[in-house]
């Protein structure tokens, strides 16, 4: 931030200095720059994303609307090649806003899909399924058809690696295949003179050759490597080819050769190492060096790659644990359609004014904070009364509501869903970082447990969700009424109801 910070003031000094005001024209000689593919493999991301950086602050400067979009756009790819998706989200969700304001639908439906894409990574398959289905309904207002195919093969290759990724669907290769394929069709369709199409087409006839590799089908997987190589032979330090590092060396894995299968494994470690980017890559190539040592028994070996596995694998969960606690509060709520808004909002009063009801019923029951049976009586109610309450705002409003967005949201926490808290807080974007404002020393577990009393379960109820004893729950109420500086004579339920 230090760096860009200051790029920007040498920026406005230089430009005083000289007497020069940036133009769209200078701006677009500078995006020249961060399109010529040769510049990104000499220089790598870092210099990419100053830049961008640049683009970005000379663009904004004057009001340049397309030249900030289409550096926010860039710096969002780096952002999340690099796996700095706090970042890439903080990117994403400015420049969704400025896409739809504008109406350039080809910069909107490139941040979804790179949203989507993030989402994927994070294990939020719904959510990543709800974008697509957006960005579907806009590419069709693309009005240049190169950039409506590039969009959508774009589009149908995210569908696949989502399909892919949930591994949910019993027919599921199948249907990666079919999307995968779709996105190589798409992409074939670009006009001859269209910069860049033969590397659309080796990318997702790369992808196709992935299925087919799955499947055993060897032969076909090699024809599209082939064709892969074949377009970028020119450009070998291209990011697409980690993964087609990759691929060879799982094939020759299959074919037994497992001295050339380390051969292009350790190719594709040096390449993403020296790009500095898609740190995900290096598991599959560490995985796949210790299948070859497996096989040409060299045990050693194959436990260094292993421990190399577990120990990249911990890391990356535990960067990716602390950003999916800041999704819902680092997307802005903007960027989601105005009928989505207007919903959460009503449902957001609406159960406020719920849980109130419900606080002042214990109230006047005389009943402590910390009675847990009687916070158990309320188990099974909570839905219901929140209910009713709202139903009654509405019925005196002559208009209905869908309560299957709460219904949702309170089953995740009786399942004690992962995805709880990110439900939650497209409910109340701004609960965790209203809380982190009070006390950064909040742990991601105490912000659950935040979310479920602000639900108004009780002690017994979180005990059962969380499959833990009752004193440990107290315990953890306790820690956090320390942490929020809430007083012993302040009910904590009430107290949450405020944020």
């Amino acid at each position: 931030m230090n760096k860009f910070i200051f790029l920007f003031i040498s920026i406005l000094f230089c430009n005083f200095i000289n007497g020069q005001v940036s133009t769209p024209k200078s701006i677009d000689s500078l995006w020249n720059l961060v399109k010529n593919k040769n510049m990104y493999d000499k220089d790598g991301s870092k210099e990419m994303l100053r830049l961008c950086t640049e683009i970005y602050y000379q663009s904004k400067s004057i009001h340049y609307e397309r030249g900030e979009l289409r550096s926010i756009v860039k710096m969002s790819e780096i952002y999340s090649n690099e796996g700095n998706y706090k970042e890439c989200f903080n990117k994403i969700s400015e420049g969704l806003i400025l896409a739809e304001k504008s109406e350039n639908y080809v910069n909107w439906s490139n941040l979804l899909i790179l949203q989507s894409g993030v989402y994927t990574e994070l294990g939020y398959f719904e959510k990543a399924k709800n974008n697509f289905a957006k960005c579907l309904l806009i590419t069709d207002k693309i009005s240049t058809n190169d950039e409506k195919h590039l969009v959508k093969a774009n589009l149908f290759r995210r569908i696949a690696y989502n399909m892919d990724k949930e591994n949910v669907l019993p027919n599921k290769i199948d249907s990666v295949l079919l999307y995968y394929q779709k996105a190589y069709v798409e992409s074939n369709k670009l006009s001859d003179k269209f910069p860049g199409k033969k590397e659309y087409i080796s990318r997702n006839a790369k992808n196709i050759a992935s299925v087919y590799l799955i499947q055993n089908k060897i032969a076909e997987a090699e024809k599209y490597l082939n064709e892969f190589e074949s377009l970028t032979k020119n450009n070998i330090r291209h990011p697409n080819y980690i993964s087609f590092f990759i691929l060879k060396g799982q094939i020759e894995n299959k074919k037994k050769d497992y001295s050339k299968g380390i051969e292009y494994f350790n190719k594709s470690i040096l390449l993403s190492k020296e790009l500095k980017i898609l740190p995900s890559k290096l598991i599959e190539s560490y995985s796949g060096i210790a299948e070859s040592y497996e096989g040409i028994h060299d045990y050693k070996n194959q436990a260094a790659y292993l421990a190399k596995v577990k120990n990249l694998s911990d890391s990356l969960t535990k960067s990716n644990t602390k950003i999916i606690e800041r999704v819902g509060s680092s997307v802005n709520n903007k960027e989601e359609d105005i009928n989505y808004n207007i919903f959460y909002i009503l449902i957001t009063v609406a159960v406020i004014l719920g849980i109130l009801i419900l606080l002042l019923a214990r109230k006047n029951r005389g009943k402590k904070e910390n009675d847990a049976l009687h916070n158990d009586k309320q188990e099974g109610l909570i839905l219901t009364d929140v209910k009713t309450t709202i139903l009654q705002e509405e019925k005196n409003k002559n208009k209905e509501i869908d309560f299957k967005y709460l219904s949702d949201i309170i089953e995740l926490a009786q399942n004690n869903d992962q995805s709880f808290l990110i439900k939650f807080l497209d409910l109340f974007p701004t609960f965790n970082q209203s809380l982190l404002n009070i006390s950064t020393q909040l742990t991601p577990t105490d912000l659950e447990y935040c979310a479920l009393i602000k639900l108004n379960f009780g002690t017994k109820q979180i005990a059962t969700f969380k499959k833990t004893s009752l004193s440990s729950v107290e315990s953890r109420k306790y820690r956090i009424r320390k942490k929020l500086n809430i007083n012993n004579s302040e009910n904590i339920y009430t107290w949450m109801t405020k944020i």
